[in-house]
C-alpha cells in the first residue's frame, strides 16, 4: 500500500545576515540578494577560497576512467571523452556542486559530440510539482523537483523566460535536506536546492577580506619606517622659560621642513632628539586572527594546512590522521558526483541505443600522505602498528612471499 497525499508547509525563517553591505574589504558591488551570484563573487575574492575550491574539485575527480559491461562500449566512450574534453566538464561539475550546492546542466549536441553545458544558476529557479507562483505564496516549496525555470519573470526582446523539463537536464544537489534554501525569487525551499560549502564560512570570508583591507589601510596611513621624534632639548628649554612655546614650534617646523624628504638608508643626526621608529607593537595582533580565519575557510572547504602546503608545526603522524579523515568525507562527495554523471552517461547510452548502465565512471582512490620507512618503524616502536601491518605496508606477507 502506498500513500501520496499532498502536504503544505508554511515557510520558516532561518538565521539572517546582520551585515548586508555590498562593499567588503576593498571590493564593492557584492550581490547579497542573489545568493548564487554572491557565491561566485566570494569564490573569486580571495585565493583561500578559489584555490581551495579548485583543489577540491580536481581531487574529487582524480584518475577519471570509464568501465563497463563490454570493452567496445568503454573504448568508444574513451574516444568520445577525449574529443569533447569530458574530463574538464566533470571537473567543472565537481567545483560548481561544491560552490553552489546545486548543479544543473543541459546536454548539447548529438551522440558523437554531446557535452554538458551548466546553466547559469543566478538566473535559474526550480519548481516543484504543481507549483503556481500566484496561488502558492508564503508556502515552503518542497521536493521533488518538476520543472526548471530560466529567467523567471523576465520579459524583453533579448532575454525571455524559459521552461525546461527536469528529464532534459542533468540535476544534482549536495545536502539538499540540511536546511531551508532560498531561491533567487526569495522563496523558501526544502529539498530542491543543495547546500553550498560557502554558506558556513561566508562570515569568515567577509572578515578575512576586511582584515586584509584594514591592514593595507593601516600601512598606508602610518607607513613603514616612520618615526616618532621627541625634541627633548627644546622641551627642556621651554620648561625653563628660556624660549617660548611659539619659538619652539617654529624651530620644530623648520627642522621638519628640512628632513621631510628623508630617503631610505639616510640617518637622522642631531643633538637633543629622541627618534623612535613607529611600528605595530602594542597594537592588536591581526596576524593570528588572520590565520584563524584562513584555517576556518580551509576547514569549510575540506582542506587542511597539510593539503594547502603548510606543514609547519604539525607532525607527520597528525597530518596523516587528518588527511585520512578528510578522505572519508571526500569519498562520499565522489559518490554523489558519480551518481550525477551517471545520468548523463545513460542519456548518451540511450542516444546510441545501448543498454542503460552498461558504462559507468570510476575515479582513483584518493591519495593519502606517503609515509617513509622511518615513520612506519616509529609507529611500530610506539605500538601503534602491528608487525603484520608493517609487513603489509612493505609489500610482504607473513609467509615470506612478496
Amino acid at each position: 500500500m502506498s500513500y501520496k497525499k499532498p502536504v503544505t508547509l508554511t515557510a520558516s525563517s532561518g538565521i539572517k545576515r546582520r551585515d548586508t553591505s555590498t562593499s567588503i574589504g576593498g571590493y564593492y558591488a557584492f550581490d547579497t540578494k542573489n545568493r548564487f551570484r554572491y557565491y561566485q563573487q566570494l569564490a573569486t575574492a580571495t585565493p583561500h577560497v578559489s584555490t581551495s575550491l579548485n583543489k577540491l574539485g580536481l581531487s574529487l575527480v582524480k584518475g577519471m576512467q570509464f568501465d563497463g559491461t563490454a570493452k567496445k562500449y568503454v573504448k568508444e566512450f574513451e574516444k568520445w571523452s577525449r574529443s569533447v574534453n569530458f574530463l574538464e566538464q566533470i571537473q567543472t561539475l565537481s567545483r560548481l556542486l561544491c560552490r553552489d550546492g546545486t548543479y544543473i546542466a543541459i546536454p548539447e549536441g548529438n551522440a558523437e559530440a554531446v557535452s554538458l553545458k551548466p546553466l547559469y544558476m543566478p538566473a535559474v529557479t526550480i519548481w516543484p510539482e504543481g507549483f503556481n507562483p500566484k496561488s502558492s505564496k508564503n508556502v515552503l516549496l518542497t521536493a521533488p523537483a518538476d520543472k526548471i525555470k530560466v529567467n523567471e519573470g523576465v520579459t524583453g526582446n533579448r532575454v525571455q523566460e524559459q521552461d525546461i523539463n527536469l528529464t532534459d537536464v542533468i540535476y544534482g544537489t549536495y545536502n539538499a535536506w540540511d536546511s531551508v534554501q532560498k531561491d533567487i525569487m526569495d522563496r523558501e525551499t526544502w529539498g530542491l536546492y543543495g547546500t553550498s560549502l560557502l554558506d558556513p564560512i561566508e562570515l569568515s570570508i567577509r572578515n578575512l577580506l576586511n582584515i586584509n583591507s584594514g591592514y593595507v589601510s593601516f600601512v598606508k596611513k602610518y607607513g613603514n619606517s616612520r618615526y616618532l621624534i621627541n625634541f627633548q632639548l627644546l622641551e627642556k628649554l621651554v620648561e625653563q622659560n628660556l624660549i617660548s612655546m611659539e619659538d619652539a614650534q617654529n624651530a620644530i617646523d623648520t627642522w621638519l621642513e628640512d628632513y621631510q624628504y628623508l630617503s631610505e638608508n639616510e640617518d637622522i643626526a642631531a643633538v637633543g632628539l629622541n627618534v623612535i621608529p613607529i611600528d605595530s607593537n602594542g597594537s592588536l595582533d591581526v596576524m593570528s586572527f588572520k590565520r584563524s580565519l584562513e584555517a576556518e575557510i580551509q576547514l569549510g572547504l575540506f582542506q587542511t594546512p597539510l593539503s594547502m602546503g603548510d606543514t609547519k608545526g604539525s607532525t607527520y603522524a597528525a597530518g596523516y590522521v587528518s588527511e585520512a579523515d578528510r578522505m572519508v568525507v571526500l569519498e562520499g562527495l565522489q559518490h554523489s558526483i558519480q551518481n550525477i554523471v551517471q545520468q548523463f552517461i545513460n542519456m548518451r547510452l540511450d542516444m546510441k541505443n545501448w543498454p542503460l548502465d552498461s558504462v559507468w565512471l570510476e575515479f582513483e582512490e584518493l591519495s593519502r600522505p606517503q609515509m617513509t620507512g622511518k615513520d612506519i618503524l616509529d609507529w611500530y616502536n610506539a605500538e601503534i602498528l602491528s608487525k603484520e601491518q608493517v609487513l603489509d605496508w612493505a609489500g610482504f606477507s607473513l609467509n615470506g612471499k612478496q
